[in-house]
């Protein structure tokens, strides 16, 4: 417990460094070390979690400073994520089940569905996800500033972060505040390489954060705790927070590329505030629905509508099988509609669970 005590080490640190040393979780259960190894760099990350004196940044700290006032947003809607076979595989022979709470990393087998005519090939994950290609078009501001000094995960870190996000929920009826403060020294299936990392490939085929993002060169992200406000409110504390500044991975009708489409062409950066429905706690990441208090359905109607009506302007031989996967997904969106509403009524739920709003008018500098 002695490594608790450090100047730089939070409680909530603390916490996930002591089972990080002895746990690792799948499915959103607990395992004890004595199992099977995890696939992946959960045994790299637990390692060098352990060190008391991670090494710095090679040629010294970075600091990035990123700001955007009352620039444009994307706020995404909870849907599905097609499967890219170059990050999951096949069917046959299937890769990227990590295990960590869904949706933070891996894909678990029995969460894929497959072809409709054939089981050859997947489609979609079978839960809603907050990578969807359905967006609400808002405003919103950022004040980041980050500085990159300690190199990989250890007990401890020399990393800060400093972020302050303003938005609104699509329906216009509730502001929001997000604020972090406390870099993670490190993580648990995957490093977060001191709370803060630059300059590094993220997500997709890396296994480094969740695979149903495509990998993307990042300039700058961290790992940190903070607070949701909404409508001045303080609605969830000590949140795990994640934020990165990356090349943009979307192209035409907002679609989330697969691996083999990033880049093609080049098309600027983009800030993206992921807020995922965890706290770290004292036994590791507890679930914590985010209190957004907004109920997308509406707008996943719209958008679930407009996408079938493009897909029946199509020739017939694509139209027929595109309508089958659209079909799967209306029946997945259904019962995620049912589960949350019923979640609700119980208490257990305060809207859309989760943040994933992007910043598209961030200007951004770094210095040494």
């Amino acid at each position: 417990m002695g490594l608790c005590h450090h100047q730089n080490s939070s409680r909530w640190s603390c916490y996930l460094l002591i089972v990080s040393t002895t746990l690792f979780f799948t499915g959103g259960l607990l395992f004890a070390q004595e199992g099977p190894p995890a696939p992946g760099l959960h045994a790299y990350t637990k390692g060098h979690a352990k060190f008391e004196s991670p090494p710095d940044l090679l040629g010294g700290p970075v600091t990035v400073k990123v700001t955007q006032d009352n620039g444009s947003t994307r706020w995404v809607l909870p849907g599905p994520r097609m499967l890219d076979p170059s990050v999951f595989g096949t069917p046959d022979k299937p890769v990227g089940f990590d295990p960590a709470p869904f949706p933070l990393l891996g894909v678990p087998l029995d969460m894929r569905n497959t072809m409709v005519s054939s089981a050859a090939k997947y489609t979609f994950v079978d839960h809603a996800t907050p990578f969807s290609d359905w967006r609400e078009v808002g405003v919103g501001s950022i004040e980041m500033e980050v500085t990159d000094a300690t190199a990989i995960d250890g007990a401890r870190t020399k990393d800060k972060v400093d972020f302050v996000a303003t938005f609104k929920s699509p329906d216009d009826k509730h502001e929001y505040k997000v604020t972090a403060d406390k870099a993670i020294p490190h993580g648990m299936a995957y490093p977060f390489f001191g709370g803060v990392v630059t300059n590094h490939l993220l997500h997709g085929a890396t296994g480094i954060g969740t695979r149903l993002m495509p990998t993307e060169f990042t300039y700058a992200a961290f790992w940190a705790i903070g607070d949701i406000y909404r409508d001045g409110e303080l609605v969830n504390k000590d949140h795990l927070v994640h934020v990165m500044v990356t090349e943009i991975v979307r192209g035409e009708g907002y679609k989330l590329h697969f691996d083999g489409g990033v880049g093609d062409p080049p098309s600027g950066t983009t800030l993206h505030l992921m807020v995922p429905a965890y706290r770290p706690g004292p036994k590791g990441l507890e679930k914590a629905p985010v209190k957004t208090g907004f109920v997308p359905f509406p707008f996943v109607k719209k958008h679930m509508q407009a996408t079938m009506k493009k897909v029946k302007q199509l020739p017939a031989e694509k139209r027929e099988k595109k309508m089958a996967v659209l079909k799967e997904v209306k029946a997945m969106m259904d019962k995620t509609k049912e589960h949350v509403m019923h979640a609700m009524q119980e208490g257990k739920m305060d809207g859309q669970p989760f943040f994933h709003v992007m910043f598209g008018n961030i200007e951004m500098e770094a210095s040494r």
